[in-house]
């Protein structure tokens, strides 16, 4: 497969003090749920727990497409943004490399 045929977000979510954990537990179940990833790697930072990034590439342009517009995205967008104590910042991106496995 092409990588840069597969498109990725790049997300930076800081949650409400106190709870990062919530936020992360949220991220994490909401990528093994939905089976539209072809991989991903959640982040916190080690300054601040509360700070979320999530890199996250779809296995298509239609897996991404049937994810956003999902039963399961809109349960996980209302409550991860009910935890965030600002809007998320998210970079629309494309993979030129990977490691090997």
């Amino acid at each position: 497969m092409n990588l840069t045929s597969q498109p990725a977000y790049i997300i930076k979510m800081r949650a409400k003090p106190g709870t990062g954990d919530k936020l992360f537990e949220l991220a994490t179940a909401g990528m093994k749920k939905s089976g539209s990833s072809d991989r991903f790697i959640i982040l916190r930072e080690d300054n601040d727990p509360d700070v979320l990034w999530n890199m996250e590439v779809f296995r298509s342009d239609a897996a991404k497409e049937n994810y956003e517009n999902s039963p399961l995205a809109d349960e996980l967008r209302d409550e991860i943004l009910s935890l965030l104590a600002e809007p998320p910042l998210r970079i629309a991106a494309h993979p030129y490399s990977v490691a090997p496995e």
